[in-house]
């Protein structure tokens, strides 16, 4: 996608992530831009240090750090950043999808 224009998510394939979690993504303006969709119970197994931005769409997603610190629960209309080189992974709270919108801010 060039500087402007429109993703169109619901035309694009869905890509597994992780057993649990798939991906609707597609690259712009430098970043990933995703819509991740969680299962119920699925988490991530793996530490991430991607920084990211984002916004659940739907249902609710907890975020744990490797650092130990408090961990981020975040609920449906609810918008997120997680820091670069913070090492966290998320986990599904709902019983049923969770969805997020997430931008991915790779770490330089």
């Amino acid at each position: 996608m060039s500087d402007s224009g429109a993703i169109d998510f619901p035309s694009l394939p869905w890509e597994d992530d992780a057993p649990g979690i798939r991906a609707r993504a597609e690259r712009a303006a430098g970043s990933r831009w995703a819509v991740v969709a969680y299962g119920a119970g699925a988490s991530r197994v793996e530490w991430c240090t991607d920084g990211h931005r984002g916004y659940v769409l739907e249902g609710s997603i907890e975020y744990e750090f490797e650092d130990g610190s408090s961990p981020l629960v975040l609920r449906e209309g609810q918008g997120f950043l997680l820091g670069t080189d913070t090492g966290h992974r998320g986990r599904n709270l709902s019983e049923g999808t969770t969805r997020i919108f997430l931008i991915d801010d790779p770490g330089r």
